[in-house]
């Protein structure tokens, strides 16, 4: 609309330019009479059709501004059609960068959930299927909160364990830490009771669920196999240590020391056997079941054959080192469905 003004500007300038030159001119031979022979009339006629000129040329002068101007106003408006589809493309193509983008965020997220779940599959793989992860998802999201299907780290800082939240990996450091301690103490009953309760959490932080066969000596913790037996407690803070170190290497931590150690030998085992069958705050809650009904008598026996006598001789000593043998190992014990076993064992301690 602008350009259409100034147009018709031009036209006005140009065509009034003209107009009044060619009305002077026609004046002057109107009025003054046909061409004349004297010099001096010449000389008028030079004078006019300068003057003539020279406001044709004003007006000329006029066209052309507005000639340039309309040129610039042109051109300001087809760099601005330019700028804006420029800044249309430009923010298209923001657009296709910020979709391919949240597809590849997409992408890392499943490809790194995938194989936080594959690297748990393994560890129920390696330890022959006695345990599993019915949800691998809860655990995942668990370790890696701030990571969703727009947005993903690999990388998770251990925080101090004032600050942790339930079952994220600070939390399962911080229970594993103490697990470590609580394995040292053989005579307070309370922290017997705590120790049997945090290894049953941190399975449950872990997402391990056990999946094995029953064995005589299993603990089971309100009713539910704790994945503990008192006679390999080693077994499960060895399944304990490989999957939390697992997880924490794929969190790009260092890995924790080992404590299975700790729950080798027979201090921790009988200290925890005579909390869970003797302690009143025990009962009800935690409790070790057996199939052969036998095995409770016989280690109450094996209990009592360990009393000193004077300074080194214990009474039932050949007892003491027969029930040694036979809480060894979970073969040891299955040889009591072996009659001539079980007649030999019951003369030891007889005769």
């Amino acid at each position: 609309m602008k350009a259409n003004w100034i147009l018709a500007g031009i036209g006005i300038a140009v065509g009034t330019g003209v107009l009044v030159a060619i009305g002077v001119l026609w004046a002057y031979g109107y009025y003054l009479g046909p061409v004349s022979r004297q010099a001096t009339d010449w000389g008028s006629f030079g004078s006019v059709m300068a003057g003539a000129f020279t406001l044709l040329s004003s007006f000329a002068t006029i066209g052309t501004l507005l000639f340039l101007y309309l040129q610039q106003v042109k051109n300001d408006e087809k760099q601005e059609r330019t700028d804006l589809q420029n800044l249309l493309k430009e923010k298209k193509h923001d657009e296709v960068v910020e979709k391919q983008l949240k597809a590849l965020a997409f992408e890392q997220y499943l490809n790194h959930r995938k194989l936080f779940i594959e690297r748990l599959n393994e560890q129920a793989t390696y330890f022959r299927g006695e345990i599993g992860f019915p949800n691998p998802e809860r655990v995942y999201n668990a370790v890696f909160p701030k990571n969703s299907p727009s947005h993903c780290e690999y990388r998770v800082d251990l925080l101090d364990p004032k600050d942790a939240k339930a079952y994220d990996l600070t939390d399962c450091v911080a229970i594993y830490r103490s697990i470590g301690l609580l394995l040292e103490n053989y005579s307070d009953k309370e922290k017997h009771l705590t120790l049997i309760q945090k290894i049953v959490h941190i399975q449950g932080c872990l997402g391990i669920s056990y999946s094995g066969q029953h064995r005589e000596g299993d603990i089971y913790f309100v009713g539910v196999n704790a994945g503990l037996n008192i006679y390999t407690i080693e077994k499960t803070l060895i399944r304990i240590e490989n999957v939390l170190n697992s997880i924490l290497f794929y969190t790009g931590n260092d890995a924790l020391p080992q404590i299975h150690h700790k729950g080798q030998g027979s201090l921790i085992r009988d200290a925890l056997y005579d909390t869970i069958t003797n302690y009143h705050r025990a009962k009800g809650g935690i409790e070790i079941r057996y199939t052969i009904e036998a095995l409770p008598f016989l280690h109450q026996l094996y209990e009592d054959s360990q009393i000193h006598f004077v300074v080194t001789e214990r009474l039932l000593e050949e007892s003491y080192i027969a029930l040694v043998e036979l809480f060894s190992s979970h073969d040891e014990m299955a040889k009591l469905n072996d009659h001539d076993y079980a007649d030999r064992l019951t003369d030891i301690i007889l005769y």
